[in-house]
C-alpha cells in the first residue's frame, strides 16, 4: 500500500494579541500623566507671552502713528481701567480708532498699569520717566510673570519675570 504523505498548511497569523494591545496602551497612558503637568506650565508661559506680546505690538503701533500723524496717539483699556478687558489704540486729535485688542487670555492680570498710555508727536511718552506694566497668571501655580517696560523716548521692552 502507497502511503501519501501529508502536507501541513501552515497559517500566516497577522495582528496583535490583546496583550500586546493592552500593554501599548498603558505605555501610552503613562508617557500622556508624565507629560501632562509640563504641558499645563507651557500653556500658562504661551498665554502670557501672547498678552506681552499684543500690548508691545500695540504700543510700537501707537509710537509710530504718533510720529507718523504728528499728534498724540494714546492707548486706553476697552472698559474703565481693566486691560484685562482688552485696549484701544486712538488718536487723540481725530479720535478714530487705529488698533483694537479684546480680551487677552483667561487667567491673565495687569497690575502697575497706568490709566491710559499717550505718545506725543514726537514718539515719546507724555508721562515722565518710566512706565512698567506686569502680567502674571492666576489659573497657574507657579509664579510666572512677564513684564513691559517703556522707556522715556517711548520704546516697549519685554521681559521674562517681576517689573523691578
Amino acid at each position: 500500500m502507497l502511503v501519501m504523505p501529508r502536507i501541513r498548511i501552515l497559517r500566516l497569523q497577522i495582528g496583535f494579541t490583546l496583550v500586546e494591545l493592552l500593554t501599548i496602551l498603558v505605555i501610552v497612558a503613562i508617557g500622556a500623566l508624565v507629560a501632562m503637568p509640563s504641558l499645563s506650565q507651557a500653556l500658562v508661559a504661551q498665554r502670557l507671552r501672547a498678552a506681552a506680546t499684543d500690548l508691545t505690538s500695540s504700543l510700537m503701533l501707537a509710537r509710530s502713528e504718533a510720529i507718523k500723524r504728528n499728534g498724540s496717539v494714546q492707548i486706553v483699556p476697552l472698559t474703565g481701567a481693566t486691560w484685562t478687558s482688552g485696549w484701544r489704540v486712538t488718536g487723540v486729535d481725530s479720535g478714530d480708532q487705529i488698533d483694537r485688542k479684546d480680551k487677552i487670555g483667561d487667567g491673565v492680570v495687569v497690575s502697575r498699569a497706568p490709566a491710559t498710555i499717550t505718545y506725543e508727536r514726537t514718539g515719546r511718552l507724555t508721562t515722565p520717566g518710566v512706565v512698567r506694566l506686569q502680567f502674571s497668571d492666576t489659573a497657574s501655580t507657579a509664579d510666572r510673570t512677564s513684564c513691559i517696560t517703556i522707556d522715556p523716548s517711548g520704546l516697549p521692552r519685554q521681559a521674562h519675570g517681576a517689573c523691578p
